[in-house]
């Protein structure tokens, strides 16, 4: 995939309690049954030609819960059961198979899911579910390899000849915890008010008010013996308002709340305060002046900082992406070598489940090939020292360090996890402001920025085009050589990695954490990053695109209804 829109959508997710295993997997009837099913099953693929050289199972049991509150009133309220499985199975050999990726196509990540019954109700019902996605997977594997074999015959030599597959290592582990309980009720009652109090106002065009809770079990299964029960839980309240300028500008402000249990949900109190700040924030934004193109420094706020980290270099450091030979290959040849602020470290966790408090949507005890997550230090005082691994080998990394993540429909690759930016040296955020006004008066510029909250972007990875990113700012404030700052709407971040991050002059020790969603060619994936402010050196902003319709010519019948009581 060489361009990576990888927007970060406020989304939480994390397990509810951290003990050690604390089950039995040979007493688990899903892995009973899936366990049975693959074991007769590539007895026979194994022997076909092509073979299916290994095979793994992916069940996940899951309960979902959704209120979305707009205008006043509740627009979508559904709870569900969902059971659906993920057949992987690799054609050939280790050293080449079904994955690599074809000069005519190269988007063949997406594997088909199939919803089955409950294994606990109906062995026999749940058996045959399995063995039929099975077959088909299987089948659409050894066609794939054939197209492979005769794709290779006319390829060029590949610049990382790397074999296709690694085996993972054999894992057993199984855990269980509480379920989310939360009162549905009070919370619908708090998204309900929230969703009146914005009611008519003349700046929000649209308003959405969400609770979110997702909790599970998955279940994995694979033919080199691997054994895993882990559960999950997400559960996320929030809200989103979007607005337009007269010409034609999208504007934007939103909140969440990320929680694992009652006692950490925001009061109504709270939660109204916040969204009233929110609101006026966005009426500053629908006033403010628009931004113009330029060149300037710019302290990055921590949040922000993290989804720039993670736009911008965490897609290049992805191991399976350096020995394909459509990819720019950015940091490919610059291990050792120094490729940030020697004052930056760079390391990816997803084995922390908490930062300062905070839960992170990134974390995970087993990735999506069944490899035990670890930490990996990606770049140390600036120098790239390890990419992130799944069961894909390259050059020098001969295995996955447990990054092979996907979301269901998609196989895995190497993703991202919890990416956390570590500063050796720092200061406070106050001191950062004013370095920040001395680098404005240093390089003789009419102002610099402040960049309070991004949304996410794009990158460019593939050699066909500049290895570029665009970010979208959200909330960003110009700052005046005399220290005042005005709001400024209409900008977007533009640059290139290598020279942007060695821009970097200093730091705050003010680290916040960022739960998202990324997208990339293995589906959407939760991750989590970790950030300090830091200040640049320079930056470039350009304007951002607008819409071509105008606001809407009549008004809503909110305005009616504040007229007649009036």
């Amino acid at each position: 995939m060489k361009q990576l829109f990888s927007i970060l959508i406020f989304f939480f997710a994390a397990t509810v309690s951290f003990s050690q295993e604390n089950c039995d997997i040979s007493t688990q009837i899903p892995i009973q049954l899936l366990e049975k099913e693959l074991k007769r099953g590539f007895k026979v693929f194994k022997k076909q030609k092509p073979p299916i050289y290994y095979l793994s199972y992916t069940y996940t049991d899951e309960q979902t819960f959704d209120l979305q509150v707009t205008q006043g009133g509740v627009s979508w309220e559904q709870a569900a059961q969902q059971r659906f499985l993920k057949v992987t199975a690799r054609a050939g050999s280790p050293e080449m198979d079904n994955t690599r990726s074809l000069k005519s196509d190269n988007d063949n990540f997406f594997l088909k899911t199939a919803s089955v019954p409950d294994p606990a109700a109906g062995a026999k019902a749940f058996q045959t579910a399995v063995w039929r996605l099975t077959q088909e997977t299987a089948q659409h594997a050894q066609e794939d390899f054939s197209r492979v074999q005769v794709d290779s015959l006319t390829s060029s030599k590949r610049s990382d000849d790397s074999d296709d597959f690694v085996f993972p290592d054999k894992s057993l582990y199984c855990r269980e915890s509480e379920p989310v309980l939360l009162n549905t009720d009070r919370l619908k009652k708090i998204l309900l008010a929230a969703s009146e109090q914005v009611y008519g106002h003349p700046t929000i065009l649209n308003s959405s008010f969400s609770l979110s809770i997702r909790q599970g079990s998955r279940y994995f299964v694979d033919s080199r013996g691997s054994r895993l029960k882990t559960p999950f839980a997400y559960a996320r309240i929030g809200y989103e308002l979007m607005g337009k300028t007269a010409d034609g500008l999208i504007i934007s402000r939103s909140g969440a709340y990320d929680v694992l249990k009652e006692s950490e949900l925001p009061s109504e109190e709270k939660f109204l305060a916040d969204l009233k700040k929110s609101i006026t924030e966005l009426e500053m934004l629908s006033k403010a002046p628009e931004a113009e193109p330029i060149t300037a420094p710019a302290i990055l706020k921590n949040r922000a900082m993290a989804v720039f980290v993670h736009e911008v270099l965490g897609h290049r450091v992805e191991g399976h992406r350096q020995k394909d030979d459509s990819f720019g290959k950015t940091f490919t040849d610059k291990l050792g070598k120094q490729v940030l602020s020697p004052i930056l470290s760079i390391i990816d966790d997803a084995t922390l489940p908490y930062f300062n408090g905070v839960p992170l949507r990134g974390f995970y005890e087993y990735d999506d090939e069944g490899v035990k997550a670890r930490p990996v230090t990606l770049v140390e005082n600036g120098i790239l020292k390890n990419f992130l691994m799944s069961s894909s080998p390259i050059k020098n990394f001969p295995k996955s360090n447990g990054h092979g993540r996907s979301s269901k429909n998609y196989r895995p690759v190497a993703r991202m996890g919890n990416t956390r930016v570590v500063a050796s040296e720092t200061v406070s955020y106050e001191q950062l402001e004013k370095m920040l006004l001395e680098e404005i008066k240093r390089q003789n510029k009419p102002y610099g920025f402040i960049i309070e909250d991004l949304s996410g972007g794009f990158t460019q990875t593939g050699t066909y085009a500049p290895q570029a990113f665009k970010l979208q700012p959200t909330l960003v404030y110009r700052m005046y050589p005399d220290g005042r700052k005005e709001v400024v709407r209409g900008a977007d971040m533009v640059g290139t990695p290598l020279i942007s991050f060695n821009k970097v002059l200093a730091a705050a020790d003010d680290d916040a954490v960022f739960n998202g969603t990324c997208g990339a060619e293995s589906g959407w994936v939760p991750v989590s990053a970790i950030a300090p402010s830091v200040l640049l050196e320079s930056l470039e902003i350009e304007k951002t695109e607008k819409s071509f319709l105008k606001p809407p010519v009549l008004p809503p019948p909110s305005n009616l209804e504040k007229g007649a009581k009036k």
